[in-house]
């Protein structure tokens, strides 16, 4: 189980969205509310501290199956089981683990035309300290793999980006990937 208080860093920080939810609380919410609304019934995760708010949802979620991952590509196999046992499929992860998945991802999802919504944390957007190699990376490993990517940075457009890159994935038969960028996980530190 995630544990809320391991957060020292960021726990306070919170911007209101003028409807009474901070950031920190709406983009992990919406995002989940989009996974379920989008039939997702399977979720792979692997802990990340810029994911935590929105893995203790999907942890705490009981309509939803979730499953702890020890590496990231180990996510591909469980997905790829799940999707050909019936389930709607999601895979969330740092750009990182997409980078350690590309063996399965190609060998795999690609290969056997097998659809996964992958929902990656955009460490190294513009604007975040660190990381910016990952970041220069991400969009261009995509590309050349051929998934079709989305960036999400406002809580508003989660649902509605999620569901129809659902829809996409399913009738593309691919994965297709959503950038989770901190200002949508409620991660950004002030003047950040």
């Amino acid at each position: 189980m995630l544990d809320p208080s391991a957060d020292r860093c960021y726990a306070k920080v919170k911007i209101n969205d003028g409807r009474g939810l901070s950031r920190l609380e709406n983009g992990p919410k919406a995002i989940l509310e989009g996974l379920k609304e989008a039939g997702i019934d399977l979720i792979a995760t692997l802990p990340d501290i810029n994911l935590k708010n929105l893995l203790t949802l999907v942890e705490a979620e009981t309509d939803i199956i979730h499953v702890p991952l020890c590496r990231e590509e180990e996510g591909i196999g469980v997905c790829t089981g799940a999707y050909l046992g019936g389930k709607k499929c999601a895979l969330i992860m740092q750009n990182g683990g997409l980078f350690n998945s590309v063996n399965g991802i190609v060998s795999t999802l690609l290969l056997y035309q097998i659809p996964l919504l992958l929902l990656v944390y955009y460490a190294g957007d513009v604007g975040d300290e660190g990381f910016s190699t990952s970041g220069a990376m991400t969009e261009p490993v995509l590309q050349a793999l051929g998934i079709r990517t989305y960036i999400l940075r406002e809580p508003a457009d989660a649902k509605s980006l999620i569901q129809r890159t659902q829809v996409l994935a399913q009738d593309y038969r691919r994965p297709v990937a959503i950038l989770l960028t901190k200002d949508v996980l409620g991660r950004r530190r002030p003047g950040e």
